[in-house]
C-alpha cells in the first residue's frame, strides 16, 4: 500500500486541514499530470519523489516544485539471507540493527556530557572510530552523534590546513570506507531525533565537511529527513528559513531541496510575525522557482504587521529588495508609511540607509517626502552626520523631489558646516540646487561658501565632477567666471583625458555646453574658449520623442498650412553636438526654414517635447538642464513651445482636442 502525502493551498484561497489536503490530491492528479523528475531519495523506510503542483492564490496561479513521500507497508525484505535490519557495517565488524527512537527514551544527560567530552579529547580521526567501536549504541544519542561529527570535521580540517593538498582518506582505502559507514550511521542517529533544531544544526555542520570521498549517501539521508520534517509541518517558520540557508551552503546537493521549503512556510500564516517576515525575505535570493510565490505571500502578510516592524527589520527588508531589484514592490509603500510614522524615533544612520535603499530602488511617494520634510524641518541644520545630508540630496536629485523644507535646511547646513564636508558631500549637496532648478533663500551666502570651497579644493575635485558643479551653477544663472581660467587650460584638459573613454567623451561634451552657456548668458565672459566641431555627428534620440513628433505632424500641418514649414529634429548650427541642442520640431511660418538665411523673427517656433523626467516630481517646473535649454532656444531666436508628452498621448485619439492643445501651446510660446 502506498500513501501519497502533499501540502497545497485551497483553490478558493482558504487554508485546508491535513485531511482535506489528502482528499483533494487525487482530483488534482486526475486533472493534471504531475511531472516527476529523474531523481529520488530512498532509505530503508522512506522514498520521496520530486514533483510539481499547481497553486491558485486569488488570481495568481503558480506551478511550484514539491515532493511526494512514499511510505512502504509493514513487511520485511530479505537480501542474500540477511534482513535489512541486520546489515553488516563493514570496517567495524559490528552487526548494527536499524536505529530505533526507543533506544534514547531514558537518557542520563550528565553521562551524555561526559561522553561528548570523551570524543572531544580525541586528537585523530582514527581515535574517534576506535572509540565508537567500543561505545554502547544506546549511549550514542543524537546530541552525541552531532558532537562526534563536529569533532571529526574539526580534526580533518586541521589536517588539511597543516598538509595542504593531502587527502586523509584516499579513494578505495579502508579508512575511506570506514569513515563513510560511520558518517552514515551517525546521520541516521541524528535523523531519529524528534528535535528539528538538532537536524538544522547537523545540516549547518555538513557545510564544513572537507571529505573528498563519497559523501552523497549520508548527505542525502540528512537532507531527505529534514525536508520531510518541513513538509509535515514539524518546523517553525524560523527553523525552515535556517534549514534553507543550510541547504544552500551544501551546494549542488542541498540546492535540490531549496525549492520545496515553501510548503513549511505558507502553511503557517498565523505564526508569521514581524521577525519571521524578514527571515522569509532573507531566503528569497536563495530560491528561484518558488521565489515569486513566497514574495507574494510576504507582501500579503506585511499588510497586517507593517506597523510592528523595528528599524533593523525595515533596513534588512530593504536590503533584500535592493538585492533582488524589486523596485515595483508593494512592500515599499508600507515601508515609507512606517518611516513617516516613526521618523521621530529613527537614528540618523537608520534614516540614511532607508533613503539610500529607496534611491537605489527608484521609489518615492507622498509618505517618503513627508517624512523627509518633517525630519529636516525638525533638525534645522543640526544634523551630525554629513553623509545623511548627502544621501538625502542624492535621493532628491535622482527622484526629482523638490521639497523647499529639505532644500532650505540643507543649504543652511552647508553654510554652517562647510569645513566638515569632503568632496563627495560638496558635490551631492551643491549640484542638487541647479539640477532641481531651486535657489535657496540665502543664495548669496550659499554660493559664496561654495566658491570659497571650490577655490580651496579645486585640485581635489575630479574633472567630471567639477564640470557638473559649474554647470549646476549656470542652470540657476550663477556664472562661475572666477574659475574660467582654471577650467579652460591645458592642465585641466589633461586631467579630463586621463578619465575612462566614456567619461572623457561625456565630460568634453559637457565642457562645450558650459562654454556655450557662458557665451550666451554671462556678460563678462570673453568666450567662446573652445573651437567649433565641424564634423557631422549622429545623435541618440528618445523613441518616445520620435513617436510624439510623428503623432503631432498631421495636426501641425493643419495649423501652419504647409508641411514645408515643419522641420523635425533640427540641429542648431554653432551649438555643441549634443541632444540638448536638438530642436524636436522647428516651424517657420514665413516659409521654408533654412539655417543659412536664419534671422530671429516672431514667426519661428521651436517645439520641445517634454517627457515626464523633464519636470520635477508632481510639479510643472522644469529641471535645471531643460530650463537652460529653453533659455538658449529663445536666445537663438526662437519662440519656444513646450509640448507635454503625456498630453499628446492622451489626445492622440481625439484630433480636434490635439489640434486645440497645440494651438494653445504655440499661442503661449516663450518669447525672447
Amino acid at each position: 500500500m502506498l500513501i501519497t502525502r502533499c501540502f497545497m493551498t485551497n483553490w478558493q484561497n482558504a487554508p485546508l486541514g491535513y485531511g482535506q489536503r489528502k482528499a483533494i490530491l487525487p482530483a488534482l492528479i486526475q486533472s493534471r499530470a504531475i511531472s516527476k523528475s529523474s531523481w529520488n531519495f530512498s532509505d530503508d523506510e522512506k522514498t520521496i519523489t520530486n514533483t510539481s503542483i499547481i497553486i491558485q492564490d486569488g488570481i495568481n496561479i503558480e506551478e511550484l516544485p514539491s515532493i511526494v513521500q512514499i511510505i512502504h507497508g509493514e513487511f520485511t525484505l530479505f537480501s542474500n539471507g540477511k534482513t535489512q535490519a541486520g546489515k553488516r557495517l563493514e570496517g567495524l565488524g559490528l552487526e548494527i540493527p536499524q536505529v530505533s527512537k526507543k533506544i534514547f527514551t531514558n537518557i542520563d544527560f550528565e553521562e551524555e556530557k561526559e561522553i561528548i567530552l570523551g570524543f572531544m579529547r580525541c586528537m585523530r580521526a582514527n581515535d574517534i572510530f576506535n572509540l565508537l567501536e567500543v561505545c554502547p549504541e544506546q549511549e550514542v544519542t543524537p546530541k552525541v552523534a552531532l558532537a562526534v561529527i563536529k569533532r571529526l570535521f574539526e580534526l580533518e580540517g586541521n589536517v588539511e590546513f597543516r598538509n595542504r593538498g593531502l587527502n586523509q582518506y584516499p579513494d578505495e582505502s579502508p579508512s575511506n570506507f570506514t569513515r563513510g559507514a560511520v558518517m552514515k550511521r551517525l546521520v541516521e542517529v541524528i535523523c531519529c531525533s524528534s528535535d528539528p533544531q538538532l537536524m538544522i544544526s547537523a545540516l549547518r555542520v555538513m557545510g564544513r565537511d572537507t571529505f573528498q570521498g563519497d559523501k552523497l549517501k549520508y548527505l542525502e539521508t540528512l537532507c531527505t529527513n529534514c525536508i520531510v520534517l518541513i513538509t509535515e509541518g514539524k518546523m517553525t517558520v524560523s527553523q525552515v528559513c535556517e534549514a534553507t540557508k543550510a541547504f544552500y551552503n551544501l551546494g549542488t546537493i542541498g540546492s535540490r531541496y531549496i525549492e520545496k521549503v515553501w510548503v513549511g512556510i505558507t502553511d503557517k500564516t498565523d505564526d508569521v510575525q514581524e521577525k519571521e517576515v524578514y527571515e522569509i525575505m532573507s531566503i528569497l535570493p536563495l530560491v528561484k522557482g518558488s521565489r515569486k510565490y513566497l514574495y507574494n505571500y510576504v507582501e500579503k502578510r506585511m499588510g497586517h504587521i507593517w506597523f510592528k516592524l523595528k528599524s533593523e527589520d525595515v533596513i534588512k527588508i530593504l536590503h533584500i529588495l535592493v538585492q533582488l531589484h524589486l523596485s515595483n514592490s508593494r512592500i515599499l509603500p508600507m515601508i515609507t508609511k512606517w518611516t513617516n510614522l516613526n521618523i521621530h524615533a529613527l537614528t540618523e544612520g537608520n534614516l540614511r540607509w532607508i533613503y539610500y535603499s529607496l534611491m537605489s530602488l527608484d521609489f518615492t511617494d507622498l509618505n517618503a517626502q513627508r517624512a523627509l520634510s518633517r525630519f529636516m524641518k525638525a533638525k534645522k541644520g543640526k544634523v551630525n552626520d554629513p553623509s545623511l545630508i548627502s544621501v538625502i540630496m542624492d535621493y532628491c536629485v535622482k527622484l526629482r523631489v523638490r521639497l523647499p523644507e529639505v532644500l532650505d535646511n540643507a543649504a543652511e547646513y552647508f553654510i554652517k558646516n562647510s569645513s566638515k564636508l569632503n568632496i563627495p558631500h560638496i558635490n551631492s549637496i551643491c549640484r542638487a540646487y541647479g539640477l532641481l532648478n531651486y535657489e535657496p533663500p540665502k543664495a548669496s551666502s550659499f554660493f559664496m561658501t561654495f566658491e570659497a570651497l571650490v577655490d580651496e579644493k579645486f585640485v581635489q575635485f575630479p574633472p567630471n565632477v567639477m564640470v557638473d558643479l559649474l554647470l549646476s551653477c549656470v542652470y540657476l544663472k550663477r556664472y562661475p567666471i572666477n574659475f574660467v581660467k582654471k577650467v579652460f587650460n591645458p592642465y585641466f584638459f589633461d586631467r579630463i583625458h586621463s578619465l575612462d573613454t566614456s567619461d572623457m567623451r561625456l565630460t568634453r561634451t559637457k565642457l562645450k555646453v558650459l562654454d556655450q552657456a557662458l557665451t550666451l548668458e554671462a556678460p563678462n565672459y570673453s568666450g567662446p574658449m573652445l573651437p567649433k566641431d565641424p564634423t557631422a555627428k549622429s545623435f541618440w534620440r528618445d523613441a518616445r520623442v520620435m513617436r510624439c513628433v510623428n503623432m503631432i505632424q498631421p495636426a501641425l500641418i493643419e495649423i501652419v498650412g504647409s508641411q514645408e514649414r515643419i522641420i523635425p529634429f533640427a540641429v542648431l548650427p554653432n551649438f555643441p553636438g549634443t541632444e540638448l541642442y536638438i530642436v524636436d520640431c522647428v516651424i517657420d511660418m514665413a516659409g521654408k526654414f533654412t539655417f543659412q538665411s536664419f534671422k530671429w523673427s516672431s514667426d519661428k517656433y521651436a517645439l520641445i517635447i517634454n517627457l515626464p523626467e523633464h519636470f520635477v516630481a508632481n510639479d510643472n517646473i522644469l529641471v535645471g538642464p531643460q530650463a537652460m535649454r529653453s533659455r538658449h532656444m529663445t536666445l537663438a531666436g526662437f519662440k519656444v513651445v513646450h509640448i507635454r508628452f503625456e498630453l499628446v498621448n492622451k489626445y492622440r485619439m481625439y484630433p480636434d482636442q490635439l489640434k486645440s492643445y497645440l494651438e494653445a501651446a504655440m499661442k503661449n510660446a516663450t518669447i525672447h
